[in-house]
């Protein structure tokens, strides 16, 4: 045990490193520029916002330019008295150690700033008392104060002792107070520190949007009822879902790590509410989502009773079946971070997870977290976000630059990667049996197979998969990730893992635009790859486009194919799925496609009332009718599991299948199936292109990067540059409609008319950006406040440039991200 606990901080550190490197790599450092700083003696000291907690002078300047701007004199004496105050206690002038530290210079500098309050908050008013506000943040719903880490009690006046480390932080990524590292940011409607907002009196939320119409003018339920981003043009999404966010006191999910290497909950936190699916009103709600990674040090325990005793009655309204939880751990269910008094609990709420399992393999494997860890018609299999391959995904077959450089294929399948472990150089026979259930060290054996490529490292294993016809997708620990990351480069997946639920299955059918082999056939893999014929092959990379859209974070990172719309993505495809389920209760999963033809559409990735796919399929004359495909159920090691009954329209491709399908002679090293794959020209795109280069925004009040600055970071058709100010590894650049701040790219487009309607699910709030429109290279200042279709006077034309502002997201991790047509 010791040495598994040995192990798992040693991998936790690796990554952590790998992490501040990167962060520390980036090719601009615009932070002093930006800031008024001062020139630091080395580059990674000017990277203190980035990998290192402000000095209290960084301190001072960055408060001073983002809220105090007291004229110069005043910023002068305060300086001045903040340092009387530190010596006076005798304490060092530099960087704050502890918590109380960093709370003892932020209230100073906060309670000298004028802040704005809430449309009719007064301290007789608030549910709280007249003291919370100035330390922490009232529920006004509830009448509970949420303190910064380091205060308690029913105003947050009472220090208590607390540490980093104790919430799973790390040294020099604690003590903070950039805007950056809180939800939305507070939506410029309070002020942050340590990841915790502090709202100015009277919003509430874990990211300020929250706030109470006292008077009922504020377009809400009535006088005093919840609204949300009040006085923003914010507007519900009348198709829904309508979700409801928890908002929990601080302590239970925003004093630790919210930023963890997979961000799922954050991004769906963010994203949920500028696509106009939050509800503040349970009552109303289609949904219950739970705000938290299930990860690290986040209190499940105390959230779930928490939701018990104070939203008891919802809870109990569908026994937790509408309530969702996200959990991106290697192990999904089976990675428990919460005690058995609560299993019960989270055996009822929806899961999005990335791990798959639904058969007990635990005895097989000698792992005890390979068990069923996936409940199908009740969770959903969201794809990992990749967001270290969105550099690589420029090698995909449909990205705009393969005009000119076109991808070849020259390998006929490939496996790149650990074999026997993660981050391991060991080589079959290997000690772990569960790693990738074995699968990795049985295609080891093809190694020095022609057409084949099996290593441990590639040099660009992007460049590599694009090269290939087919990518082998095994499991890894847990799930594995090469199953989207190959289908987004535009290499047809090969699944070997039997009871394994695929991404968004049964909604996609990955034996249709991949192979997929039963565990007991792998030894015929080569026969089954190579005897697949030109046109079987053709016909899977027709659909592995309209997938690779549905598998991949377009409008959060960035497009990366031609033609993609965005309306097709992983977010939208969730968005949908959540829909259709409501839409028909009780409806297995495998028959919603049945009895829902807008969601058939969808998966199809038809346009809205559009009778043609989206795939641009030439019609070809029909071939002779083959076999129908096993089901995977009769080829399976272990007979009659759930997957007969929740997928019992998947299937496999077998070399018997091979045979009967295309003759006795597919399969052959010189057989003519494993000729090279043409690839189709996609329509034109519409959504910008991931950029991975970094800018340091400033603050509203700050000058922009210049033009230069920005141009030298884009290539044409490319999203902005991201927020570097964001933490490392989390999505960069803006939203297709909300971007970082002023425009996301240079590239002309039309603008469809149905995003005149639903742009306003972006709210402009003005603490965050200029709002700088350019049509026709004019350019205009949007009025504070003003949702953004009051800006558009007339439809731009074709040779227009829209160039959008950030409303209501947060910068480098955008929020809402709309596509150029409706979710």
């Amino acid at each position: 045990m010791s040495f598994q606990l040995s192990q798992r901080w040693f991998h936790q550190i690796i990554i952590l490193q790998m992490l501040v490197a990167w962060a520390q790599g980036s090719k601009k450092d615009l932070f002093e520029e930006l800031w008024g700083l001062g020139k630091s003696a080395s580059k990674q000291s000017g990277r203190r916002v980035l990998s290192h907690d402000l000095t209290m002078d960084e301190i001072f300047n960055y408060w001073q330019k983002m809220y105090g701007r007291w004229p110069s004199a005043t910023f002068e004496q305060y300086l001045a008295e903040y340092r009387q105050r530190v010596d006076g206690a005798g304490r060092s002038w530099g960087t704050p150690k502890t918590d109380e530290e960093l709370l003892d210079i932020y209230y100073f500098l906060r309670n000298r700033t004028q802040v704005p309050h809430a449309p009719g908050w007064t301290p007789e008013r608030d549910k709280c008392g007249p003291v919370c506000h100035l330390y922490g943040t009232c529920n006004q719903e509830l009448g509970i104060c949420g303190c910064p880490r380091g205060r308690k009690g029913p105003d947050c006046a009472t220090p208590v002792r607390t540490s980093c480390q104790e919430y799973c932080l790390y040294d020099d990524e604690c003590h903070r107070i950039i805007r950056e590292w809180c939800i939305n940011e507070c939506n410029g409607r309070g002020t942050c520190v340590g990841g915790v907002c502090h709202c100015y009196p009277g919003y509430f939320g874990a990211d300020c949007s929250l706030s109470i119409d006292y008077d009922g003018g504020q377009g809400g339920r009535g006088p005093g009822a919840t609204v949300l981003l009040a006085g923003l043009g914010y507007t519900d999404n009348p198709r829904g879902p309508r979700i409801y966010m928890y908002e929990f006191p601080p302590e239970m999910n925003l004093w630790g790590q919210l930023w963890v290497d997979r961000p799922l909950n954050v991004i769906l936190w963010e994203r949920f509410m500028s696509l106009g699916l939050r509800e503040v009103d349970p009552a109303k709600a289609d949904y219950f989502f739970i705000p938290g990674c299930a990860r690290r040090c986040n209190k499940w325990d105390e959230k779930f009773q928490f939701i018990i005793e104070h939203y008891g009655q919802y809870w109990n309204r569908n026994h937790g079946r509408d309530h969702i939880m996200t959990h991106p751990g290697d192990w999904g269910r089976c990675e428990r971070s919460w005690t058995d008094t609560f299993d019960s609990f989270v055996a009822n709420v929806t899961m999005l997870q990335h791990w798959g399992i639904t058969v007990d393999r635990s005895t097989e494997t000698h792992h005890a977290l390979f068990n069923s860890c996936y409940i199908p018609n009740q969770d959903i299999l969201i794809p990992p976000m990749c967001g270290d391959m969105y550099w690589q995904y420029e090698n995909n077959v449909w990205h705009p630059y393969r005009r000119h450089s076109p991808i070849l294929k020259t390998t006929l399948a490939s496996l790149a990667g650990s074999i026997c472990g993660w981050n391991s150089a060991e080589e079959p026979p290997c000690r772990k049996r569960y790693y990738s259930l074995g699968v990795r060290a049985a295609l080891w054996q093809l190694r020095d197979t022609p057409g084949f490529q099996i290593a441990k490292r590639v040099p660009n294993i992007g460049q590599s998969m694009a090269e290939s016809e087919f990518c082998f997708a095994p499991t890894g620990a847990g799930y594995g990730k090469r199953n989207v990351i190959s289908v987004t480069l535009g290499c047809m997946p090969v699944i070997i893992s039997d009871h394994v639920t695929q991404p968004y299955e049964p909604f996609l059918n990955w034996n249709e635009f991949g192979v997929w082999i039963p565990e007991s056939d792998v030894k015929d893999t080569e026969v089954i790859l190579r005897g697949l014929t030109p046109q079987q092959k053709a016909e899977k990379m027709e659909k592995l486009y309209c997938a690779a859209r549905h598998l991949s974070f377009t409008t959060v990172y960035g497009g990366l194919f031609e033609g993609d719309t965005g309306e097709f993505d992983a977010v939208a495809t969730l968005v949908h799925i959540l829909r259709t389920r409501k839409r028909h209760p009780g409806v297995p999963d495998h028959k919603l496609m049945e009895v829902d033809p807008e969601f058939a559409d969808l998966m199809a990735c038809k346009h809205h009332n559009s009778t043609t796919a989206a795939t641009d399929i030439d019609e070809t004359p029909a071939r002779p009718p083959t076999p129908p495909l096993p089901l995977a159920g009769i080829t399976s090691k272990v007979q009659t599991t759930i997957d007969d009954e929740a997928y019992p329209q998947r299937t496999v491709t077998t070399a018997h299948w091979i045979k009967d399908a295309n003759g006795k002679e597919a399969g052959q090293r010189d057989s003519s199936g494993g000729d090279m794959v043409a690839q189709a020209s996609p329509p034109p795109r519409q959504l910008c292109l991931f950029n991975g280069d970094v800018v340091l925004y400033a603050d509203h009040e700050v000058p922009e990067p210049s033009d230069i600055t920005i141009k030298r970071d884009m290539r044409p058709g490319q999203c902005m540059p991201r927020n570097g100010n964001r933490p490392s590894g989390f999505p960069p650049g803006g939203s297709i409609m909300c971007p970082p701040t002023g425009p996301i790219t240079k590239q002309k487009y039309r603008l469809p008319r149905e995003l005149v309607h639903t742009t306003h699910h972006c709210v402009n709030h003005p603490p965050l950006l200029t709002g700088l429109r350019v049509i026709n290279g004019a350019a205009a200042r949007w009025s504070p406040g003003q949702p953004i279709i009051h800006t558009l006077p007339t439809l731009p034309t074709k040779d227009s440039v829209l160039l959008a502002a950030n409303f209501n997201t947060s910068t480098q991790l955008p929020a809402g991200l709309l596509a150029l047509r409706p979710v």
